[in-house]
């Protein structure tokens, strides 16, 4: 199942610093304190690739084989509660040590480290570096805790892991892909909206005489889709069979480096998305604690259904009171729309002004000459007559087609705010475009060939050019329109609000109860606010993974 993810565009430290701020004014230490770990993972430019699943999923096994080398402990560790991180490098470990509320590091080989690591709630993280060249200098690998275990420290655990992790894959055995707990988990991933890989680990316990492995994986869609889990590419592997026919191990392997080349985007996006989930973790614990207060007022004022009742009518007013606000700028949106379709209606170069056109774009050609004697007069003459023809149809048809409909609609528009006057009469006839012979002219093309062809493009030409006039008188007029109406406007917001103000007087634990809903609104949008918003990422960006059913191997 292929998804869209997201990326972000312009996503800076900046960014992450005033969030930090926000949250040490809002006194949520430890939200500043998770953002200030986002910040130094954006400084280290590091891509980490997190792998979850259960104890006996495979997934330490498998970190190993990508590793070429055994650096954690294979087996289910039922007190690990480690979240393990590995990098590329001299081979070492560091533990870190929680309590206290300070945290100190210890540092071990990689032979001690399966000791510590079976003691793992001692312990907050343990980082290590092994020969591993594929990492590169800013790939990491990471070990979450089984997430079949009730221990509070794994689920801890994991959640951090989830925090600072890039990209996700999540170990499945094969024969409980569709688990519930499986299911659900996969669904916590995919809520992150961090890019999401699904492994089915085993694949050489699938049987093709008891079931296709078409129809298995068709299920094992199926079944994610239902929880609405949201997934870049699933994949199978077996680590015990590396010849198995539906092993995708090399494409697991190809994968993991084709991520790690588009890291900057990558840890982009990754870095965005754990900043939204820290606002909107702030959030929800900003509306919990509110929960009891919310509770007993409820129960002093009679439940839900008397402080629905208010509610009701205070949300009524809040929605005159936004309609009046927006009344001016609806107003005078109303005017300009009706206008514009009024002007894109109207023909104001029918077939006789365009006669009218031509005549008179043919006595401004070169030679143009009327009769033998005092011809010069003449000739001006005929050319003034025909100027005048044409200017004077042509505003009979502005007349007709536009200033009518224009003045009606003018005067409908104002009706609904003002009285209606000459003062308001006399405002459109000051804006309203006037035809003269520059404006004619501005239209002609000197070069041209005088031809049917020409004159139809010369009309259209002069006809946009006077509804371009008509437009920008419009707006004048809307402008005009949207101050008339916002400074009478004053007043009846002023009245809604005082009617308002009465109603939340009506009842102080109401009152309490909606400012308490209110301050809870201000801080989910504030909160969010300090995330940057999402962009559609670059097709592409996401190696596809292909389904071993559609590899040759599997063909055959």
């Amino acid at each position: 199942m292929k998804v869209v993810t997201e990326v972000e565009t312009g996503f800076t430290s900046g960014q992450l610093q005033q969030a930090i701020q926000q949250f040490t004014e809002w006194n949520d230490e430890s939200s500043a304190a998770l953002t200030k770990d986002l910040l130094a993972k954006q400084a280290a430019g590091e891509l980490t690739l997190a792998f979850c699943g259960h104890f006996s999923a495979g997934k330490s096994s498998m970190i190993n084989a990508l590793c070429g080398t055994k650096v954690l402990p294979s087996g289910p560790v039922p007190t690990s509660a480690n979240v393990v991180t590995i990098r590329n490098g001299s081979p070492r470990a560091s533990i870190h040590r929680a309590g206290g509320g300070t945290e100190s590091s210890l540092n071990v080989t990689t032979q001690e480290l399966a000791e510590y690591c079976r003691n793992g709630g001692e312990y907050s993280s343990i980082d290590v570096w092994e020969d591993i060249p594929w990492l590169g200098k800013h790939g990491v690998l990471m070990d979450t805790p089984g997430v079949d275990s009730t221990d509070d420290g794994h689920r801890k655990a994991t959640h951090s892991a989830l925090h600072m992790a890039d990209v996700v894959f999540y170990v499945m055995d094969y024969n409980h892909v569709q688990s519930e707990s499986n299911l659900m988990f996969a669904k916590s991933l995919s809520d992150w909206g961090k890019p999401l890989y699904l492994i089915v680990n085993q694949i050489d316990k699938h049987r093709d005489d008891e079931l296709s492995l078409t129809s298995y994986l068709s299920d094992v869609n199926k079944a994610f889709e239902q929880w609405k889990v949201q997934y870049s590419g699933l994949m199978c592997i077996s680590l015990k069979e590396h010849e198995h026919p539906y092993n995708q191990w090399a494409d697991l392997k190809s994968l993991l480096s084709a991520l790690l080349e588009n890291r900057d985007t990558l840890l982009e996006y990754s870095v965005a998305c754990s900043l939204r989930h820290v606002t909107e973790s702030h959030a929800e614990q900003f509306i919990r604690s509110h929960q009891e207060e919310k509770d007993a007022l409820l129960e002093e004022i009679g439940g839900e259904e008397a402080i629905h009742a208010l509610q009701i009518r205070v949300q009524e007013q809040e929605n005159k009171w936004n309609e009046a606000r927006e009344y001016p700028d609806t107003l005078a949106s109303d005017l300009r729309k009706e206008a514009d379709a009024l002007l894109g209606n109207a023909n104001l170069m029918p077939a006789d002004v365009r006669d009218l056109a031509l005549s008179w774009l043919e006595s401004r050609k070169s030679g143009f000459k009327v009769g033998f004697l005092f011809s010069a007069g003449k000739t001006e003459e005929e050319k003034n007559r025909r100027l005048e023809l044409f200017v004077n149809r042509l505003k009979q048809q502005m007349s007709s087609q536009v200033d009518f409909h224009l003045r009606t609609l003018w005067r409908e528009m104002v009706e609904r705010t003002a009285a209606w006057d000459d003062a308001w009469e006399q405002a459109l006839d000051n804006v309203l475009p006037s035809l003269n012979e520059e404006m004619l002219i501005r239209s002609t093309d000197t070069q041209a060939v005088l031809s049917g062809e020409y004159v139809l493009n010369y009309c259209k030409r002069l006809a946009e050019d006077i509804k371009a006039g008509y437009r920008r008188a419009v707006a004048e007029l809307a402008e005009r329109l949207r101050t008339a109406a916002a400074d009478k406007n004053t007043v009846r917001l002023a009245e809604l609000e005082r009617q308002h103000a009465e109603l939340l007087a009506q009842s102080a634990a109401s009152a309490r109860h909606a400012a308490l809903q209110q301050a809870e609104a201000a801080r989910t949008r504030a909160a969010a606010a300090l995330a940057p918003p999402h962009t559609p990422l670059t097709p592409g960006l996401l190696p596809e993974v292909r389904e071993p059913a559609a590899l040759p191997q599997a063909a055959a």
